[in-house]
């Protein structure tokens, strides 16, 4: 059976910047053996907003989830305290369960996607059609001159250096 998530409760800091992601403050107390005292530790969490139902000043309880980007790797789970308009008149937040469902689906179509598109011949995907390759980049601007390959295809002058200038 696995764990479940780590609920974290923190504070919203920053709202509607991102495309569904806001920025949320947590709190903890540690111990300083040294100093015989606790003090208070911020940390900072980027947090996936599917609906963008947060607002700036907001309390919510967060879980950590699978990585949905490079950076993003908590999800909102629900508001306990709402600042400005009420919670029930902004978009609802998914539960746990149907971010689940929504994740599988689309891995399902993907996968999907990808068996019929190993199916499928290359040559259907290139149109289906015989391109003769002329020459080369190199075959059609390259010049002999002198005996010396020149890039370039057209006819270029070398001078030679003079003793004295340098």
């Amino acid at each position: 059976m696995p764990a479940p998530p780590q609920a974290l409760c923190g504070v919203v800091v920053s709202a509607g910047r991102m495309m569904k992601a806001v920025k949320v403050r947590t709190v903890k107390q540690v111990y300083d053996s040294f100093l015989q005292k606790h003090y208070t530790v911020y940390q900072s969490h980027l947090v996936s907003d599917p609906n963008s139902s947060l607002r700036t000043g907001d309390v919510v309880r967060i879980a950590a989830r699978p990585p949905a980007s490079k950076h993003i790797r908590h999800v909102v789970t629900d508001i306990i305290a709402p600042w400005g308009p009420p919670a029930a008149a902004r978009p609802p937040i998914p539960s746990l369960e149907d971010l689940d469902a929504q994740y599988r689906a689309k891995r399902e179509a993907r996968v999907a996607r990808r068996s019929q598109r190993a199916e499928e011949p290359k040559a259907d995907r290139a149109g289906a059609q015989d391109v003769e390759k002329g020459p080369s980049l190199k075959e059609r601007h390259t010049d002999v001159i002198g005996g010396v390959e020149v890039p370039g295809g057209e006819e270029r002058v070398v001078l030679e250096r003079n003793k004295g200038d340098l």
